[in-house]
């Protein structure tokens, strides 16, 4: 038989001060799993939220992840930057220049709302360059990179200059008139003698208004501004004081059209750029990311360099067409019945705003003169755009009268001129009609519901007749350049042309020589093959152009080759998210 130390109670008579610590013990066991809870919810979020400011994947370059540190740290260069430079800007306003300083702050403002996408792409494409790099025999040494560094780093020197400037030519010269002896020297005796007033205490300001013939800074009282060597405008003055002290008269100073007389008003000599150092110091921008960023940016110039150098060749395959371009429309635009026009004005008094002045004879001689165009216009090879010519409306008169896509509902044109076109169809040419503005011979060269449906028709019934091609063209193309030349572009070789465009001429071949619609931001183009050639010299003029604008084709073709995610929040529009 066992006894126990002490009796045990049923439920019922168990002492209540155990049933108040067991509830106790509950309670707490409670609180303890809700702060657990607690706790946990507030580290997931802690964590949710250190991951997405700092660990969260932007963009992945052939297997390199990049996060947001690495995408905040280049956005934080690139800030600093732009604001440094829009400091340096600032404080060079006062003087002839003010106007492009603020186009200048203008571009850098138009930056300042893209920096994370520009961040983005700065990048990208570095971290892919590093790598395309060692396979292209590119590089970028540590020296290169110290170099720029002390380049950005510093400020030139610059000097605060003022100008009164004598013309040798009488104010009724004809352009480009050269100056005799007698002229050159009678400037040559005024010039000194104002040298010899200012030299002796005379207002540099007062005698600028009165004799300068510089007329962007003759009521600046001569004020140049700040100006550096290489100044596009006023490089030559800067050479010619760069060694002068502050307040020191310069000149007089031969010029083609005469002499210049040059005052130093102050002078900034080069040296450490303060407002960087501190932009990128507030930024938290270490110098181990500046010349990472200085590198990209070096090694960019090289892969530029090596496009130019190495990709473009003098002899390249071409191809010569011609091209049909069909202007985008407006986002959201209605598929909807529309005419396009041409036209050709004939004014009583050409050029004035006001018609309402012309006599009855002045009237009576233009409609004649628009009935003679509209006589020659339905001529059988009437050339339209040699008629366009001699129309008076000076902002189509160049490109065949282009008035573009009309729609009734829309139109802002008068009420005689839509009634005239509301009788009219495609092909029709009218008779002259009278507005307020004079007399219109009108040109209905097509009709559409859509650009799309209309690029389809033309391709298809070009496909049928490649012939028609000019013809066509010169109805129907909206570019300028090319629609009075029947479309003609010429010979263009890789690179000349944005990327789908591209593929497109020179997928061309003889026995298929026209292409399909190639659908672009600007428009839709449609291109015919007029010749080709597997080897042919390029001009200089368009390689160096080809240089520039066909470095980015040419890298984004690179890029397609790799495998490159990017971030949709943080891409550009320029981005390449390929994956290979």
């Amino acid at each position: 038989m066992f006894y126990r130390n002490r009796p045990t109670f049923d439920r019922k008579h168990r002492p209540r001060w155990q049933d108040e610590m067991r509830s106790q013990q509950l309670i707490v066991a409670g609180f303890a799993v809700a702060i657990a809870l607690a706790l946990g919810i507030f580290g997931a979020t802690a964590w949710n939220s250190y991951y997405d400011s700092h660990l969260r994947q932007v963009a992945v370059v052939d297997g390199t992840s990049l996060d947001r540190d690495a995408l905040g740290a280049r956005s934080a260069v690139l800030s600093a930057t732009l604001g440094a430079r829009a400091g340096d800007l600032q404080s060079q306003i006062g003087g002839a220049r003010d106007q492009v300083i603020q186009q200048q702050l203008q571009v850098l403002q138009g930056q300042f709302q893209t920096v994370g996408a520009d961040a983005s792409d700065s990048l990208v494409n570095g971290t892919f360059m590093r790598d395309k790099a060692k396979e292209l025999g590119i590089s970028v040494s540590d020296a290169e990179v110290d170099a720029r560094v002390a380049q950005q780093r510093t400020l030139p020197a610059r000097l605060k200059l003022s100008l009164i400037s004598l013309t040798a030519l009488p104010a009724d010269a004809k352009a480009g008139a050269t100056p005799t002896d007698a002229q050159r020297a009678a400037a040559e005796k005024e010039a000194k003698d104002l040298v010899a007033q200012l030299r002796s205490g005379g207002d540099f300001a007062a005698i600028a208004k009165e004799n300068s013939d510089d007329a962007g800074t003759k009521q600046l009282g001569g004020l140049v501004g700040w100006v550096e060597a290489g100044d596009a405008t006023y490089d030559s003055l800067f050479q010619a004081a760069k060694d002068a002290k502050t307040g020191e008269i310069v000149g007089p100073v031969k010029t083609d059209a005469g002499y210049d007389i040059v005052k130093v008003e102050e002078r900034k000599e080069a040296g450490n750029d303060k407002t960087l150092a501190d932009a990128l110091a507030a930024s938290g921008v270490s110098d181990e990311e500046y010349r990472e960023f200085v590198r990209d940016d070096l090694l960019s110039q090289k892969f530029h360099d090596y496009f130019g150098q190495t990709v473009l060749k003098a002899d390249q395959p071409q191809r010569k067409v011609s091209q049909i371009m069909i202007a985008a429309e407006p986002p959201g635009t209605l598929p909807i019945p529309k005419l396009h026009l041409r036209h050709i004005l004939v004014q009583p008094l050409p050029g004035e705003s006001d018609q309402t002045k012309a006599t009855d004879a002045q009237w009576k001689a233009a409609l004649a003169k628009a009935q003679k165009i509209h006589d020659e216009a339905v001529k059988k090879g009437a050339d339209w755009f040699a008629l366009a010519k001699q129309s008076d409306d000076a902002a189509n008169k160049d490109n065949g009268g282009e008035l573009g896509w009309y729609d009734p509902a829309t139109s802002q044109f008068v009420a005689e001129f839509k009634a005239a076109v509301a009788r009219m169809k495609k092909g029709d040419i009218s008779q002259p009609v009278k507005t307020s503005f004079g007399y219109h011979v009108i040109w209905v060269t097509d009709e559409r519901v859509s650009a799309t449906q209309q690029a389809t028709e033309l391709v298809a019934e070009l496909r049928k007749d490649p012939d028609k091609f000019v013809q066509f063209a010169r109805s129907n193309s909206e570019d300028p350049a090319t629609a009075p030349k029947g479309g003609l572009v010429g010979w263009v070789a890789h690179y000349e042309l944005p990327t789908e465009r591209d593929k497109a001429v020179f997928a061309l071949t003889s026995k298929d020589p026209i292409s399909d619609p190639v659908l672009t931001a600007d428009g839709t183009y449609i291109y015919k093959l007029l010749a080709s050639s597997e080897s042919m010299p390029v001009p200089d003029d368009r390689l160096q152009k080809m240089k520039q604008s066909g470095f980015p084709i040419w890298l984004a073709e690179q890029k397609n080759k790799a495998s490159i995610w990017v971030d949709p929040e943080f891409a550009s529009t320029s981005s390449s998210t390929a994956s290979g």
